[in-house]
């Protein structure tokens, strides 16, 4: 299992860069496409790692509010409701980037950034 955690973790960090590389292009709507795609894999890496599966969902915070049921609840709950509208802004960026002709502004991505940050601190370290 060990393999599979190793390759979502590594293609998180392809998500990230595909984000990066949107943002300069000004494509914002995708850099947050990607960034969401990032995340739920970091979530969902740390999830296999712990109880070996994970739920079939695209919700960051279902993910979260699994995961902080075994693990690191105080810490987890605390990050969700710190980021809680910044998370519902994420999540609707992988409807809205794919299926709707929403537009989102630079300091959305700025946010989405600082948040795959800390999650990936508090998640791996």
């Amino acid at each position: 299992m060990k393999k599979e955690i190793e390759i979502m973790l590594k293609r998180a960090e392809g998500f990230v860069d595909d984000a990066l590389h949107d943002f300069k292009k000004k494509r914002f709507d995708l850099a947050l496409v990607h960034i969401e795609q990032a995340m739920q894999l970091t979530i969902k890496a740390k999830l296999l790692d712990l109880k070996g599966y994970f739920e079939k969902t695209h919700s960051l915070r279902k993910l979260l509010e699994e995961l902080a049921e075994i693990w690191k609840t105080k810490e987890i709950k605390s990050f969700l409701e710190k980021y809680r509208e910044t998370l519902k802004i994420i999540e609707f960026s992988y409807i809205a980037g794919r299926y709707l002709m929403e537009e989102f502004e630079k300091e959305d991505v700025e946010k989405a950034l600082e948040v795959y940050k800390e999650l990936r601190l508090l998640l791996w370290g």
